[in-house]
């Protein structure tokens, strides 16, 4: 049977709690399980969420993440103006109609990523110039037709 818990163990988990340590540094550090750690931090009403290391970690994969958004967001659009000029020295009728086809569906990719950089808070301000291309390329109402 394990050892009963002590005032002792009570205030070294206030303590190395505060010093921001998690729980299995605790427990190590006491030398009492991490289920023992946790009925004594629950008791003393304290939790442990993870730490500043998860807290860094997850900046930095919502940092990474943000600047691959904005590196597909600039290469969308890249690839939106390459198939525009495509289309104006096409060889066929057929062809322009491709070129256009790819430099909407580039555009959209485009549109779609830069706003869930803004519902993100990330990315940078090219929503605007993605703004200016799409109507200029498919109309203020992003190409929709009544009954077409």
């Amino acid at each position: 049977m394990a050892d009963p818990i002590t005032d002792a163990d009570r205030a070294a988990v206030r303590r190395l709690h505060a010093e921001g340590k998690s729980r299995n540094q605790i427990a190590r550090e006491i030398r009492r399980s991490a289920a023992t750690v946790s009925k004594i931090a629950a008791a003393e009403g304290l939790t442990f969420s993870g730490g500043a290391r998860v807290a860094a970690a997850t900046e930095a994969r919502r940092a990474d993440a943000a600047a691959r958004r904005e590196q597909l967001a600039d290469e969308a659009l890249d690839g939106a103006l390459g198939q525009v000029t495509k289309t104006t020295s096409a060889e066929s009728a057929r062809d322009a109609r491709d070129y256009a086809t790819a430099a909407r569906a580039l555009t959209e990719v485009h549109a779609r990523v830069a706003e869930l950089a803004r519902h993100t808070g990330t990315g940078s301000g090219g929503a605007s110039m993605l703004d200016r291309l799409a109507d200029a390329l498919l109309g203020p109402n992003g190409g929709d037709r009544e009954g077409g």
